[in-house]
Protein backbone atom coordinates (compact mmCIF):
# COMPACT_ATOMS: atom_id res chain seq x y z
CA UNK A 1 0.00 0.00 0.00
CA UNK A 2 3.14 2.45 0.54
CA UNK A 3 4.09 1.95 -2.67
CA UNK A 4 0.85 2.81 -4.36
CA UNK A 5 0.65 5.98 -1.89
CA UNK A 6 4.58 7.24 -3.13
CA UNK A 7 3.89 6.19 -6.18
CA UNK A 8 0.86 8.07 -6.68
CA UNK A 9 2.58 11.04 -5.09
CA UNK A 10 5.14 11.10 -7.29
CA UNK A 11 2.97 10.79 -10.81
CA UNK A 12 0.59 13.66 -9.35
CA UNK A 13 3.97 15.43 -8.81
CA UNK A 14 5.28 15.02 -12.08
CA UNK A 15 2.01 15.55 -13.84
CA UNK A 16 1.77 19.07 -11.67
CA UNK A 17 5.00 20.22 -12.65
CA UNK A 18 4.34 19.46 -16.39
CA UNK A 19 1.19 21.79 -16.50
CA UNK A 20 3.07 24.60 -15.18
CA UNK A 21 5.65 23.95 -17.89
CA UNK A 22 3.26 24.12 -21.09
CA UNK A 23 -0.39 24.35 -22.28
CA UNK A 24 -1.56 21.52 -24.08
CA UNK A 25 -3.86 21.15 -26.85
CA UNK A 26 -7.43 21.74 -25.57
CA UNK A 27 -8.84 18.73 -27.44
CA UNK A 28 -5.96 16.71 -25.70
CA UNK A 29 -6.14 18.33 -22.64
CA UNK A 30 -9.89 16.95 -22.64
CA UNK A 31 -8.94 13.57 -24.02
CA UNK A 32 -6.41 13.49 -21.16
CA UNK A 33 -8.52 14.21 -18.17
CA UNK A 34 -11.16 11.68 -19.73
CA UNK A 35 -9.04 8.83 -19.58
CA UNK A 36 -7.82 9.68 -15.83
CA UNK A 37 -11.68 9.53 -14.92
CA UNK A 38 -12.57 6.77 -16.99
CA UNK A 39 -9.59 4.68 -15.41
CA UNK A 40 -10.73 5.89 -12.15
CA UNK A 41 -14.79 4.57 -13.23
CA UNK A 42 -13.78 1.74 -14.45
CA UNK A 43 -11.99 0.59 -11.16
CA UNK A 44 -14.91 1.84 -9.25
CA UNK A 45 -17.14 -0.24 -10.73
CA UNK A 46 -14.93 -3.39 -10.61
CA UNK A 47 -15.21 -3.06 -6.68
CA UNK A 48 -18.72 -1.96 -6.69
CA UNK A 49 -19.32 -5.61 -8.82
CA UNK A 50 -17.70 -7.57 -6.43
CA UNK A 51 -19.23 -6.22 -3.39
CA UNK A 52 -22.07 -6.32 -4.50
CA UNK A 53 -21.65 -9.60 -5.48
CA UNK A 54 -21.92 -9.56 -9.62
CA UNK A 55 -18.87 -10.99 -9.88
CA UNK A 56 -16.76 -13.15 -8.41
CA UNK A 57 -13.00 -11.66 -7.85
CA UNK A 58 -12.40 -10.71 -4.21
CA UNK A 59 -8.54 -10.59 -5.06
CA UNK A 60 -9.01 -7.83 -7.57
CA UNK A 61 -10.58 -5.58 -5.33
CA UNK A 62 -7.57 -4.72 -3.44
CA UNK A 63 -6.03 -4.45 -6.92
CA UNK A 64 -8.60 -2.09 -8.37
CA UNK A 65 -8.71 0.03 -5.04
CA UNK A 66 -5.22 0.88 -5.42
CA UNK A 67 -5.36 1.95 -9.26
CA UNK A 68 -8.21 4.02 -8.27
CA UNK A 69 -5.74 5.36 -5.56
CA UNK A 70 -2.68 5.86 -8.02
CA UNK A 71 -5.28 7.87 -10.22
CA UNK A 72 -6.54 10.16 -7.88
CA UNK A 73 -4.04 12.54 -7.43
CA UNK A 74 -4.08 12.95 -11.13
CA UNK A 75 -7.32 14.40 -11.13
CA UNK A 76 -6.87 17.78 -10.05
CA UNK A 77 -3.64 18.36 -12.40
CA UNK A 78 -5.57 16.83 -15.35
CA UNK A 79 -7.91 19.82 -15.04
CA UNK A 80 -5.68 22.60 -14.48
CA UNK A 81 -5.93 23.68 -17.78
CA UNK A 82 -8.71 25.74 -18.45
CA UNK A 83 -10.32 24.29 -21.87
CA UNK A 84 -13.45 25.91 -21.56
CA UNK A 85 -15.12 27.45 -24.73
CA UNK A 86 -11.52 25.76 -26.54
CA UNK A 87 -11.32 23.69 -28.62
CA UNK A 88 -13.95 20.72 -30.09
CA UNK A 89 -13.89 17.95 -28.11
CA UNK A 90 -16.97 16.77 -26.26
CA UNK A 91 -16.91 17.45 -23.13
CA UNK A 92 -19.32 17.44 -20.29
CA UNK A 93 -17.26 19.88 -17.92
CA UNK A 94 -19.05 22.86 -17.03
CA UNK A 95 -16.86 26.21 -17.51
CA UNK A 96 -17.64 27.10 -13.51
CA UNK A 97 -14.74 24.46 -12.89
CA UNK A 98 -12.03 27.45 -13.72
CA UNK A 99 -14.56 30.43 -12.44
CA UNK A 100 -14.76 28.41 -9.15
CA UNK A 101 -11.28 26.88 -8.82
CA UNK A 102 -10.65 26.65 -5.21
CA UNK A 103 -13.72 24.63 -4.43
CA UNK A 104 -13.27 22.31 -7.18
CA UNK A 105 -9.57 21.57 -6.22
CA UNK A 106 -10.89 20.86 -2.67
CA UNK A 107 -13.63 18.23 -3.80
CA UNK A 108 -10.74 16.93 -5.99
CA UNK A 109 -8.70 16.46 -3.05
CA UNK A 110 -11.45 15.21 -1.32
CA UNK A 111 -11.98 12.59 -3.72
CA UNK A 112 -8.43 11.55 -3.49
CA UNK A 113 -8.40 11.38 0.20
CA UNK A 114 -11.47 9.20 -0.07
CA UNK A 115 -9.76 7.07 -2.61
CA UNK A 116 -6.08 6.12 -0.49
CA UNK A 117 -8.54 5.69 2.09
CA UNK A 118 -10.91 2.66 -0.15
CA UNK A 119 -7.27 1.68 -1.34
CA UNK A 120 -6.12 1.05 3.05
CA UNK A 121 -9.60 -0.54 3.74
CA UNK A 122 -9.54 -2.96 0.30
CA UNK A 123 -6.57 -4.68 1.74
CA UNK A 124 -8.27 -5.67 4.39
CA UNK A 125 -11.05 -7.87 2.44
CA UNK A 126 -13.95 -6.90 4.99
CA UNK A 127 -16.38 -6.63 2.05
CA UNK A 128 -18.76 -4.43 4.58
CA UNK A 129 -16.08 -1.85 4.95
CA UNK A 130 -14.98 -1.56 1.64
CA UNK A 131 -18.43 -1.18 0.75
CA UNK A 132 -19.10 1.85 3.12
CA UNK A 133 -15.97 3.47 1.51
CA UNK A 134 -17.11 2.48 -2.03
CA UNK A 135 -20.36 4.55 -0.93
CA UNK A 136 -18.15 7.49 0.03
CA UNK A 137 -15.94 7.67 -2.72
CA UNK A 138 -19.05 7.74 -4.43
CA UNK A 139 -20.19 10.75 -2.60
CA UNK A 140 -17.38 12.02 -3.21
CA UNK A 141 -17.39 11.94 -6.80
CA UNK A 142 -20.91 12.97 -7.22
CA UNK A 143 -20.98 15.77 -5.40
CA UNK A 144 -18.12 17.36 -7.58
CA UNK A 145 -20.52 15.43 -10.66
CA UNK A 146 -23.75 17.61 -9.59
CA UNK A 147 -22.19 20.81 -9.03
CA UNK A 148 -19.20 20.62 -12.14
CA UNK A 149 -20.75 17.80 -14.96
CA UNK A 150 -23.52 18.65 -17.49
Amino acid sequence: MLRAIVTACALGCAVAAGAAVAETDPDNAVKYRQAVLQTMGANLTGIAMNVRGEVAFPDAVAVHAALVAEASPLLLPSFEQNTAGQGSAQTKAKDAIWDNWEEFAQMARDTEAAALELASIAESGDRSAIGRQLGAVGATCKACHDKYRD
